[in-house]
């Protein structure tokens, strides 16, 4: 606390004097310690309040001596010394915490506004995609990571809109990392119980594909399309329940606004969005027949694999539902089931590496394997091929998976329980 009221505190010289005779590691450091602020100071809700009301005397005089360090505005007088278990104590001590939580995403907002304002040169290096960035860049997203309040996501939110016009290379150049990380916290404020909540981050969501239209001279947003599809496929498969009628609104929300706005009216990009939109609605219905078959474990990977199949033509698409596939296979013990996924995933990185004339085999390499593994040509050179960044080393962890080594133990097992039989037999 004592740290985020000298960074309040400091004018912009001296925060600059100091950052420019920090070193590169002293930097990261420093953004380091704002995370871990944001950690330490993120609103933890009422109920978890009211769970913990034991003892909270202590821990509102605590935060009634950080509020005032802050200066904030509104007045706490009422907190008494002793709490007891009413209503009242919880509201006011809920209150309390979400202004200081509030206090320090603001503080450390400004800190990052001032930050980039001056160091924008640094930034912009390789690309947009230096240590420097990626962290910069990693606290942002935190702010969207841990729970916030209202008014302060706001800010975020806007504070967002600034980063990407500011440095869209980072977004729409080189790997596709910090995009699809972006997009994946960005569609899970769609969901939001809150209106305002999900109405600011679909526009948000909007602005960055628009972006990604502008910056390719208005041909296309392949980039922003693919990861966004991407990660409604990592939402799904991490269960966060984005099929709700709040997600489909937050949907509508980013067509409506890709219709009425007019700088964009004569070229193809509203029509794309719709396409967009469309294909998570089908990918969200697939979703709901596999909630009705979720006890029937055949039943639910066959709607993967088939997902995953209508991604032929998109290689980090079908490696999305192939993976979703073998962590259900991994869930259900079908340990085998699960390695031949990932030597799917394997064959579709080695037929991608032909292509490009990287590999000389391809996904043939694996048909010694399985002969199914032909399915991995169908690749077509589609637009989504041009943002997809497979390599050797990328081949090699798939080939790498731990249900790859548990089907070698059970290969050895077996091996080993037809010979106990064999000697049973002659016995």
């Amino acid at each position: 606390m004592c740290f985020l009221h000298v960074l309040k505190s400091m004018s912009e010289d001296a925060l600059f004097t100091y950052w420019n005779k920090a070193s590169s590691a002293e930097l990261m450091d420093f953004f380091t310690l704002i995370e871990v602020c944001l950690h330490q100071f993120k609103y933890m809700g009422k109920r978890y309040i009211a769970r913990n009301q034991d003892g909270a005397g202590t821990v509102a005089h605590e935060r009634k001596a950080e509020h005032q360090i802050f200066g904030g505005k509104q007045s706490f007088s009422l907190f008494l010394s002793a709490y007891s278990h009413s209503d009242a104590d919880v509201l006011n001590q809920s209150l309390l915490e979400a202004n200081i939580a509030t206090e320090v995403c603001l503080t450390v907002l400004d800190t990052l506004n001032i930050f980039i304002m001056g160091f924008k040169t640094q930034l912009c290096s390789d690309h947009g995609h230096s240590p420097l960035m990626k962290k910069v860049f990693e606290v942002h997203l935190c702010f969207l990571r841990i729970n916030q309040s209202e008014t302060a996501l706001k800010q975020v939110f806007t504070t967002l809109r600034t980063f990407i016009y500011k440095f869209p290379c980072t977004f729409f150049e080189g790997r596709a990392d910090m995009c699809a990380a972006f997009c994946y916290e960005i569609l899970k404020c769609c969901n939001s119980k809150l209106s305002s909540i999900r109405s600011d981050a679909a526009h948000l969501l909007y602005f960055l594909m628009k972006s990604n239209f502008d910056y390719t001279g208005r041909k296309s947003f392949v980039r922003t399309h693919l990861q966004v599809v991407i990660a409604v496929s990592q939402l799904i498969a991490d269960v966060i329940g984005i099929g709700s009628t709040r997600f489909q609104q937050s949907l509508s929300i980013i067509n409506n606004c890709a219709n009425s706005d007019k700088t964009i009216k004569n070229t193809a990009f509203p029509s794309d969005v719709k396409d967009l939109t469309k294909r998570i609605r089908t990918v969200l219905m697939a979703t709901a027949q596999m909630k009705e078959h979720e006890r029937d474990p055949e039943m639910l990977v066959d709607l993967q694999y088939s997902l995953a199949k209508s991604y032929a033509s998109t290689p980090e698409l079908r490696k999305t539902w192939l993976d979703s596939m073998a962590r259900i296979h991994v869930k259900n013990g079908d340990l085998s089931e699960a390695a031949m996924c990932y030597v799917h995933v394997a064959a579709l990185v080695a037929e991608y590496l032909r292509r490009k004339g990287i590999f000389k085999q391809g996904c043939s390499a694996f048909r010694v394997v399985t002969p199914n593994i032909d399915e991995e040509a169908a690749m077509m050179e589609d637009v989504g091929m041009q943002d997809v960044h497979f390599n050797e080393v990328r081949m090699s962890n798939c080939q790498n998976q731990n249900p790859i080594t548990s089907v070698n133990n059970s290969c050895r097992k077996m091996c080993n329980y037809n010979k106990i039989s064999a000697l049973q037999h002659q016995m």
